[in-house]
């Protein structure tokens, strides 16, 4: 496949250093083998990791008593779950998710400035109405008043498109 410039296209993935937290995240959720983790990343990445990714990530976790396997009701598939030690390294690097966020923000800037063309003005608004959600996102004790205002804001702008192409 070619794209632009005459580059072949290479699907990206997850940021490096990520399957490993991204794994652990998904088991502290609950149990699943190597291939449902690879499952639920696809759904999430739009990019599913190897089994050659997957499975020496599982075994090295569970070698570092991080996972372990966990009782399950269907004996043909091996599941995980993190171990509390497993919980204990995960908290304490929750520093990465500032690095996804900074690249996220770096790769967004590009996407709606460059590639859109949106003005300058218009994109500080629009990232820091993102970067606000993200900070308070954790602390939002009335998720339906905040889908709400989402929603709200979605209608407005499609009121605002229709007008325009009136």
């Amino acid at each position: 496949m070619r794209t632009f410039r005459g580059h072949r296209k290479k699907h990206i993935g997850v940021p490096r250093g990520m399957l490993r937290p991204i794994t652990m995240i998904l088991l502290k959720e609950k149990p699943m083998s190597g291939s449902e983790i690879a499952e639920e990343i696809e759904y999430y990445a739009d990019w599913k990791p190897s089994p050659g990714s997957i499975y020496p990530l599982l075994n090295s976790l569970h070698e570092n008593g991080l996972i372990e396997p966990s009782e399950d009701s269907d004996p043909s598939l091996k599941r995980f779950i993190l171990t509390k030690k497993g919980e204990e390294e995960l908290d304490a690097h929750r520093d990465q998710h500032r690095g996804i966020r900074k690249g996220r923000t770096n790769m967004r800037k590009v996407y709606w400035r460059l590639f859109r063309r949106m003005p300058e003005e218009v994109y500080e608004s629009f990232s820091s109405l993102l970067d606000r959600i993200e900070e308070i996102y954790d602390e939002i004790e009335n998720v339906d008043q905040f889908k709400h205002i989402l929603d709200e804001t979605i209608i407005e702008l499609e009121k605002m498109d229709k007008r325009q192409n009136e």
